[in-house]
């Protein structure tokens, strides 16, 4: 275990539980660079990134939706301030199929979360906030465009 992670721990109970989901599940495909759901919808399957630097975070059931990270995470605020800022700001682009009359539902969503110190674990709570996006993804048609992550929640920003 590294001191990121014990630190963690003792910050958020619930961080632990939430490493457990990262686990790989059968109905999901994970960080991949050919889409499972768009090679059965048509000739271009790969992920497009806006910055090849960016960690690639992906999710799909290969059926119904994609789930990508749009670009690496940015600060929050954005406005140069003295003081560095401890939260950043992500987005991820989703597909999601319908039914048949009604097409596809594409959207961006954006979280709010803090930054872990040095950055160590920025991307194991991308993770996370990706595998919260796909219950959400799949529990309603609809999902809202802002949420903040509190280390294992996704909560609505009004």
């Amino acid at each position: 275990m590294s001191l990121t992670d014990f630190r963690f721990r003792l910050r958020w109970p619930a961080y632990s539980e939430s490493l457990e989901k990262l686990k790989p599940s059968r109905s999901l495909f994970r960080n991949f660079q050919s889409c499972p759901h768009c090679e059965k919808r048509g000739p271009h399957p790969f992920v497009e990134r806006i910055n090849d630097c960016a960690t690639l975070i992906s999710r799909s059931d290969g059926e119904t939706f994609h789930l990508v990270l749009g670009d690496r995470p940015i600060a929050y605020p954005a406005e140069k301030s003295p003081r560095k800022t401890n939260m950043v700001i992500a987005r991820f682009w989703y597909v999601k199929e319908r039914n048949e009359k009604c097409g596809m539902l594409t959207g961006t969503v954006i979280i709010m979360l803090r930054k872990p110190p040095d950055g160590i674990g920025l991307f194991k709570q991308l993770e996370i906030v990706a595998d919260r996006l796909v219950d959400k993804i799949n529990e309603t048609p609809l999902i809202e465009t802002f949420y903040e992550f509190d280390g294992d929640r996704l909560s609505k920003v009004l």
